[in-house]
């Protein structure tokens, strides 16, 4: 039987909610000083309609925990609850809404976000307490959800959905993403309270196909009209008075001459003056002229997505770099005076003890203001997951024990030529190369102060390797299940997750606009599914 709630007489009463964490490992995320954006775009697009009495609660930047949550979302009578949740949130999600369930069993819990996208099925079933599940871009689905639910009628066509029909897990057909982002409304900001920083998407999607993204957003990098963007920061410099922007675009720079022009906008706008902003982009979107109007637009530091110091890696991951476009990106931020935060994964596939090397020996030579050493994960969805799935490129899945699948401390993969201890004892000397070989004593200190929670973790870790006690996740005895979710499914995920890329693809030539396929176009997006290993 289709859950349904509401008579379509009043506004249905829906909440938005960023689910706490178990505990502080990561401040970054699990103590945000910004609003979660997911959910305050979901917000914002439901209310337009009028129709709906939309509330959020932000745990993690209120800082509040379970009992907190429950009790305020019960004191609100919701109809609906939607709870977002990347893969290492998903327990606690789950467990949120079981207590939420628990004292009102009516309310319809709605999960949304990358986890439940990637493995559907799986999610409800492993989560009794999650009745729906949002795959996919969020903001068209779940309002059509909500529109059904308030109206009292089937949602079994509202594309983009799993929900559970009697004992059964049933899929909607996919959604297609949206292709015209300047329709969506603004994220409703105001709904939370005030933060110091906030997030802006100026684009969506990434026409790589790196081994270890599931590329959430696509492939079709789909971007706002320059206007639309600036708009939305000057509603933030005016009304919420900003003091940091982080733009979420996978690849800012993606079209260059586009982002010229938005930073020219934003010099005019006075973002330089008024607040200060941090970019994601890549190497083959830089150069000195890039780096320099970043930074005299306000830009006060640039992460690029390095991954390996392994040439051969490199090549093979399908990042569509190599070290010498790395080091030329370095020496143009140098040369333009902008700090550089650089991203490398320890754990590629066949990763050895001297690929590890190699990468550590390159970040040293880097020297990048912030370097960010993390561990791999096999996020469901992507190739990493499907191989590990099969034991194959050097891989051996520990666990599906999703409180495991953190970046820094998480211990969901087990290698074949390295232990799981020798894995964290690189990283962690990593770190201490780039900082103690290039005499940067007193920001290692700042650093170490800044990240001393996941720190310490780590370094707990090694202590324990010191005594001889072994650490990490206990592999699971039968070699098809791991905590419920079968490998094959977890490699089918994979597989199917690229069928979405390509349809997406496809749907976005047959009806983006001239602009989009120009885009497409240069960045050589192809129908392809299978991974550059391949």
């Amino acid at each position: 039987m289709d859950i349904s709630a509401g008579n379509g007489s009043k506004p249905l009463r829906v909440l938005l909610v960023n689910p706490p964490p178990w505990k502080v490992v990561e401040p970054w995320y699990d103590e945000p000083a910004f609003p979660r954006q997911a959910i305050a775009y979901l917000a914002g697009y439901l209310r337009q309609f009028g129709v709906f009495d939309v509330r959020v609660i932000d745990a993690k930047l209120e800082r509040i925990g379970f009992a907190e949550v429950t009790k305020r979302a019960l004191e609100l009578e919701s109809d609906v609850v939607g709870i977002t949740a990347f893969t290492h949130e998903i327990k606690p999600a789950a467990h949120l809404a079981g207590l939420i369930k628990k004292g009102r069993p009516q309310t319809i819990t709605v999960i949304g976000g990358v986890h439940v996208t990637a493995l559907p099925v799986a999610t409800l079933r492993e989560f009794s307490s999650f009745d729906i599940g949002c795959r996919g871009e969020g903001e068209i689905t779940f309002y059509e959800l909500c529109t059904a639910i308030h109206q009292q009628v089937s949602y079994a066509t509202v594309p983009g959905l799993v929900y559970r029909k009697g004992q059964t897990i049933v899929l909607s057909p996919e959604r297609m993403k949206s292709l015209d982002l300047d329709s969506m409304p603004f994220p409703a900001n105001d709904l939370f309270p005030e933060a110091k920083e906030y997030f802006v998407m100026s684009q969506r999607g990434c026409p790589f196909r790196c081994t270890f993204c599931m590329n959430p957003n696509g492939r079709v990098p789909r971007q706002r009209s320059v206007k639309n963007v600036i708009d939305e920061i000057v509603q933030l410099m005016d009304i919420h008075k900003a003091k940091r922007l982080h733009f979420g675009d996978e690849l800012f720079t993606v079209n260059m001459e586009r982002t010229h022009v938005l930073l020219d906008e934003m010099i005019r706008i006075g973002v330089p003056k008024r607040t200060n902003f941090f970019i994601t982009t890549h190497v083959n979107f830089v150069d000195y002229e890039m780096f320099k109007h970043l930074k005299a637009a306000g830009c006060t530091e640039c992460a690029l997505g390095i991954e390996t110091g392994d040439e051969q890696q490199l090549r093979k991951m399908g990042k569509g770099t190599n070290l010498n476009m790395v080091k030329a990106a370095f020496d143009a931020a140098r040369k333009a005076r902008l700090p550089l935060n650089s991203l490398f994964i320890i754990g590629h596939p066949n990763e050895t003890e001297d690929s590890i090397k190699e990468t550590i020996a390159f970040a040293t030579k880097l020297n990048p203001s912030t370097p960010v050493l993390g561990l791999m994960v096999p996020y469901p969805g992507t190739e990493v997951a499907g191989l590990a799935a099969k034991g194959a490129a050097g891989y051996r899945l520990a666990t599906t024990d999703w409180d495991e699948f953190n970046k820094q401390i998480g211990g969901a993969l087990e290698f074949a030529n390295l232990s799981r201890e020798k894995i964290e004892y690189y990283q962690i000397w990593g770190y201490l190369q780039v900082f103690l070989r290039n005499w940067r004593f007193i920001d290692l200190m700042k650093f170490v102060w800044r990240y001393r929670t996941s720190g310490f973790s780590l370094l707990s870790k090694i202590v324990k390797l010191r005594l001889g006690v072994k650490g990490g996740p206990v592999p699971h005895a039968s070699n098809r299940e791991v905590n419920g979710v079968s490998r094959d499914e977890l490699a089918e995920a994979t597989v199917k997750w690229g069928q979405n890329q390509i349809a997406n693809l496809a749907y976005a030539r047959k009806f983006g606009t001239p602009e989009l396929m120009r885009v497409i176009a240069k960045n050589n997006v192809k129908d392809r599914s299978s991974s550059p290993l391949t």
